[in-house]
């Protein structure tokens, strides 16, 4: 796929939404043909598939990080979460667009396979070995409300509220120490 054309067909996504990513649209923003876009096969299901294909890599990437690391399993974790404000912030016209990016059945029409819990399961394991958290009973259920929590915040404040000034760091460092200390301000 050429990559000059979907970085158009993406910042569209990013601007416009789904319906923006028609062949006339993608020509128009490249300047090429309309037969130039065809032939490059930009349709919305491959700049999707790619899109996602490049979420699935960036997460298996910056994910390695904080599973090698030296530190306990809570540092791991929070390590972990700014991962995800990373993958996340590589992915934002993708995921300003879907809540469904990572979920299986939609990774797996496109030939990717993703272990989006085991990384994250070790982590809990190895918090709990450590006694830097205590143990989890269910784990897939709290990671997923884990990462849920912080990723559709994440993407929500970046791409609605970027304006009034959740810039990246800021917004990892504020949903990291909300999801770390809880939701209540203390007294203390």
């Amino acid at each position: 796929m050429d990559s000059r054309l979907l970085a158009v067909a993406t910042e569209l996504l990013d601007q416009e939404g789904w319906s923006a990513l028609s062949l006339d649209r993608i020509a128009e923003r490249a300047g090429v043909s309309r037969a130039t876009v065809w032939r490059a096969g930009l349709t919305r299901a491959n700049v999707e598939g790619a899109l996602r294909r490049r979420l699935a890599a960036d997460y298996q990437e910056l994910m390695w990080h904080p599973l090698t690391m030296p530190g306990s399993g809570l540092d791991r974790l929070h390590a972990a979460l700014r991962s995800l404000c990373a993958v996340a912030e590589r992915n934002l016209p993708l995921l300003a667009h879907t809540d469904l990016a990572f979920h299986g059945p939609d990774l797996e029409a496109i030939g990717v396979e993703l272990d989006y819990f085991g990384p994250w399961l070790r982590i809990l394991e190895q918090a709990a070995a450590d006694g830097s958290l205590p143990a989890v009973d269910d784990a897939t259920r709290f990671v997923v409300v884990l990462t849920d929590a912080l990723l559709l915040t994440y993407v929500h404040l970046r791409t609605h509220h970027s304006s009034y000034g959740w810039a990246p760091d800021r917004t990892t460092d504020y949903l990291i120490d909300l999801l770390s200390h809880g939701f209540l301000p203390r007294a203390d």
